[in-house]
């Protein structure tokens, strides 16, 4: 994954809005959902589909900061389809319980 990924403004305020909360990545339930949704959108506007969410089966466990590269890859992805708020809003609406907490 690219960490060096131009972010947008708008991008980058979602992503620290909720890292600075100290939650990294939402756990696999909700973020395939999310997933879903995005993808979903994407076909309804004949755009490229979103970049998957990581998920069990690979050859090594992706750690949290893979997991993290992850969601700002869809975030940034939803702000250059302009489906931004689609994320803003799948995730604001997200019980504490559905996100994994970042380890430090």
């Amino acid at each position: 994954m690219n960490t060096r990924i131009h972010r947008s403004t708008a991008a980058q305020r979602l992503l620290d809005h909720h890292r600075l909360r100290g939650r990294a990545y939402p756990k696999f339930a909700y973020w395939n959902r999310l997933y879903q949704q995005l993808q979903e959108e994407a076909e309804k506007r004949g755009k490229t589909p979103p970049p998957p969410p990581l998920e069990h089966g690979l050859e090594e466990d992706p750690t949290e900061a893979n997991r993290m590269e992850c969601l700002d890859e869809q975030v940034i992805w939803a702000d250059r389809n302009s489906m931004l708020h689609i994320v803003q809003k799948f995730l604001d609406a997200m019980p504490p319980s559905g996100w994994q907490l970042q380890k430090n």
